[in-house]
């Protein structure tokens, strides 16, 4: 029987990464690392965003099709994975999704992606093609993740739009655009979803109450949740992409957690968010439809 994949949708540097590695070393389930299948209409359009960019966006799905087509990853199946990309232009994301599901089967598909919802077109194509997908809609409280992400975003010469707020003067670094941009598509997106096709997940539970956290969620995808299994979702440095890949197709995930791919508990750190921003010098607070936003996803 074919497994209705799961895709873990979230920001970049909100842990996806490491949850789908978590699932994945379920005996069964098979985490994949980010494949950006939605993107573009077709995997031609994929490739052209790619070379437009900084060739990164591809190395995800390079490295799954090394993996599943060709066995493993290494310099000369990664070759092999660019050509069997090449021979498939007009492949849609939902044609070489299913691809990777029927050849998983009947182990489940689960990966991260923290690019689809950054725009709501993207999300429409992947809802639309892939009607019986499952969303794992992963938050994080936003002061942490914005903290966080200033500082890593904090040294480096180009910032992206996306992580900046234009109206002040001159244009200061500030995540929580980027964090009200991504939560509020996906909660539009998946609002009238059934509770079978989309879950909410704060990863601050899964951090403090792994145990409890794993077991809820294989009961949620209909997975056995014995003390081996909850044992081995607590080592996802096991997956097979842990780690950097060969010199053709080196990332494909959270650089954080290709670099520590181990899981480690965290107990909550009691965030709030009221209060002046620690990223800013000018005293800015979080907007009032964030906070707004973060009352819904459980956050106060």
């Amino acid at each position: 029987m074919l497994a209705t994949p799961l895709l873990i949708l979230a920001p970049p540097g909100a842990h996806a990464a490491r949850l789908a590695a978590m699932l994945g070393q379920h005996p069964a389930a098979q985490d994949l690392p980010e494949l950006n299948l939605f993107l573009a209409p077709t995997l031609a359009g994929l490739s052209d965003i790619s070379a437009l960019a900084d060739g990164r966006t591809a190395e995800g799905l390079l490295r799954a099709v090394a993996a599943v087509h060709f066995g493993a990853q290494r310099d000369a199946t990664i070759v092999e994975a660019r050509r069997w990309l090449a021979r498939r232009p007009d492949w849609t994301g939902a044609m070489t999704l299913d691809d990777f599901a029927r050849r998983l089967a009947p182990n489940l598909l689960v990966a991260a992606d923290t690019s689809v919802a950054w725009r709501p077109d993207m999300l429409d194509r992947l809802l639309e093609t892939v009607p019986d997908v499952r969303v794992l809609h992963l938050t994080e409280h936003p002061r942490s993740w914005c903290r966080d992400t200033a500082a890593a975003l904090h040294d480096r010469l180009f910032i992206a739009p996306d992580y900046k707020d234009y109206e002040a003067n001159p244009p200061a670094l500030d995540p929580q655009v980027a964090w009200f941009r991504v939560h509020g598509n996906i909660a539009r997106a998946m609002s009238g979803s059934s509770p079978s096709e989309y879950r909410l997940q704060r990863v601050e539970a899964l951090l403090a109450r792994p145990e409890a956290t794993l077991a809820s969620l294989c009961d949620w995808l209909g997975l056995s949740s014995g003390a081996a299994e909850i044992d081995a979702m607590q080592q996802p440095e096991r997956s097979i992409f842990a780690g950097f890949g060969p010199n053709g197709a080196v990332y494909g995930a959270d650089e954080g957690w290709l670099r520590d791919p181990a899981f480690a508990r965290r107990l909550a750190s009691g965030e709030r968010l009221e209060g002046p921003l620690e990223w800013r010098r000018d005293g800015k607070v979080f907007a009032p439809e964030l906070i707004a936003l973060a009352n819904m996803h459980g956050y106060h």
